[in-house]
């Protein structure tokens, strides 16, 4: 590996940034290095995510950097953990900054869902955001492709074989079928 891919690997994956522990009423109870919260499902820790949809409701996508450790390649959603100690709102627009370069976004709480996979547990913090063509620019450490689709686009992805992050499909279904006003 070279050295630019190693540091690419460090910065996709901060192995050295620590998280609030928090139990399953999403009280902190401790702290927690990432690399831990990230293989243990008994180590509750927090996420956040922002959902970009535009006036016709199509969403912005995110192919995650092959340096990830996590589902690299894999289409997904902005996503990214909160540091310990940290508000999930200024989490969500730091990594809206971070990951595709926008600033002075407005973001909208959605909703809070505890979430558990054989590897993690964690509660994600959902936001949601007006897209109008703004230009993004993202950090090949973060993101290696961006993606404007609709329903039926993402739907086609996924069953063409398309790598795709379904954690987020009953979520993305309620907003299409209008549970959630965006």
């Amino acid at each position: 590996m070279s050295a630019t891919q190693k540091t690419l690997e460090e910065k996709a994956n901060s192995p050295d940034e620590m998280l609030d522990l928090v139990d399953e009423n999403d009280v902190v109870i401790g702290i927690v290095a990432r690399p831990e919260a990230n293989t243990n499902p008994e180590l509750i820790h927090r996420e956040i995510s922002v959902l970009l949809f535009d006036a016709e409701k199509n969403i912005v996508i995110q192919k995650r950097s092959k340096y990830k450790s996590v589902h690299p390649n894999m289409w997904s959603m902005l996503a990214g953990h909160i540091p310990a100690g940290a508000d999930p709102e200024e989490t969500a627009y730091r990594e809206l900054e971070e990951e595709f370069g926008l600033t002075k976004m407005p973001l909208t709480f959605l909703t809070k869902k505890h979430l558990t996979y054989p590897h993690e547990s964690h509660f994600m913090y959902y936001f949601v955001a007006k897209y109008s063509g703004e230009k993004i620019t993202f950090d090949e450490s973060e993101v290696s492709e961006i993606k404007i689709v609709s329903q039926k686009e993402l739907h086609h992805m996924i069953e063409s074989g398309e790598s795709f992050n379904t954690k987020y499909l009953p979520l993305l279904e309620e907003i299409w079928a209008g549970v959630y006003t965006i």
